[in-house]
């Protein structure tokens, strides 16, 4: 599947909220309830690194009637235990990625989580490559693609604009929307976290001064807490970046990215004898790689993202798309992944994708897709 896709899932609404200021909202948001319980399997409730021990934030799960779209008490914000859990974020969120959220206008939730990752290995990539991360460059990578509702809005999606650089995390998340739960923070440098300090100014744009003097600020939040309709009341163009409004160092960093990833070596197609699949002209198909945004979010530490970041170019990860057979279409392909000059087979493979373990790395790199 392209980055440029969503597959529609099919959930059963259990009971649509009618909360008059959510009639903008789509009859899926307002009509999945989490499935999450204190006693479900396996739950994941991590949501920061304890470094000194203390607990500054708190996993809620107790919200009966509420849904990712409604609003919370005591500073509390909805989240998918999807990005958690498998994105790996941790609260609070970094100053990019909150500057993401509220240049678009949005809750964290109402961000697709594929789209969330985008924002992590961006950022990674970008650390890796001695580049300040900016909006505007993630903006000029980056657009909006918003699903078609005729009765409401809901999550909003991340594309390439033109040069496509990321995989996405996976091609089809299942079964996310439905496991979520509220986060708050506990402590005061937690609560500090989610707010910044704004001047008053006057319409003439001096400052607003109180009657000793005193410049007048307020507190506002770093980003919507709570679903909104503001990012929809503007045209997806009006969120991204044109070339002329990159700064010169946004335009270095973007061609540095471009290189970075056109660097890769190009995948060889196969058929699943390991034969090269050739074109009209006769030319062996290659198959084009960008950075890996599973793999890379998967890195447990900086020093394991680096050696992922340092090799990715040159790696025998290559993804090698396979030619359908009679088994393929059954889902019992014989898989036959080339790294270097070894060979390893999977028989009655059922997934779209086979993982090859690579000498010196935690995780596998070879990616095996059937065309």
């Amino acid at each position: 599947m392209s980055d440029t896709e969503e597959t529609a899932e099919n959930r059963r609404l259990v009971d649509t909220i009618t909360d008059p200021e959510l009639d903008w909202v789509g009859p899926e948001p307002r009509g999945i309830a989490s499935v999450l319980t204190r006693d479900t399997p396996a739950l994941h409730t991590v949501v920061e690194e304890r470094r000194d021990g203390l607990k500054n934030w708190e996993v809620d799960i107790s919200h009966e009637g509420a849904r990712i779209c409604s609003k919370f008490d005591e500073e509390g914000f909805a989240m998918y235990e999807f990005v958690f859990k498998n994105l790996r974020f941790r609260l609070p969120f970094s100053n990019f990625a909150m500057g993401v959220f509220r240049w678009l206008r949005l809750a964290p939730s109402q961000l697709h989580s594929n789209s969330m990752a985008f924002i992590r290995a961006f950022e990674a990539l970008y650390e890796h490559l001695h580049v300040e991360p900016t909006l505007p460059l993630f903006f000029r990578v980056f657009k909006i693609q918003r699903q078609p509702t005729k009765n409401g809005h809901d999550w909003v999606s991340l594309k390439h604009q033109s040069h496509k650089l990321f995989k996405m995390f996976i091609d089809s998340i299942r079964g996310f929307k439905e496991r979520y739960y509220v986060v708050r923070p506990v402590t005061q440098s937690a609560r500090d976290s989610l707010y910044q300090v704004k001047t008053l100014m006057n319409t003439d744009v001096s400052s607003r001064l109180d009657k000793h003097g005193v410049q007048m600020t307020r507190r506002v939040a770093q980003f919507p807490l709570s679903w909104t309709e503001k990012h929809f009341k503007l045209g997806t163009d009006a969120y991204l970046t044109e070339d002329d409004n990159l700064t010169v160092e946004d335009v270095a960093g973007f061609e540095r990215l471009r290189a970075y990833v056109g660097s890769f070596t190009p995948a060889l197609c196969v058929t699943r004898a390991g034969v090269p699949i050739r074109d009209e002209e006769g030319k062996q198909k290659i198959e084009s790689r960008y950075v890996n945004t599973k793999t890379l979010l998967e890195c447990k530490s900086r020093a394991e993202a680096k050696l992922l970041l340092d090799n990715m170019s040159s790696l025998q990860e290559c993804m090698i798309k396979m030619q359908k057979s009679k088994k393929a279409r059954n889902g019992t392909a014989s898989i036959t992944a080339v790294v270097g000059n070894e060979q390893q087979v999977s028989s009655g493979c059922s997934s779209h994708i086979f993982l090859v373990q690579a000498p010196g790395f935690e995780h596998g790199f070879v990616g095996c897709y059937f065309s």
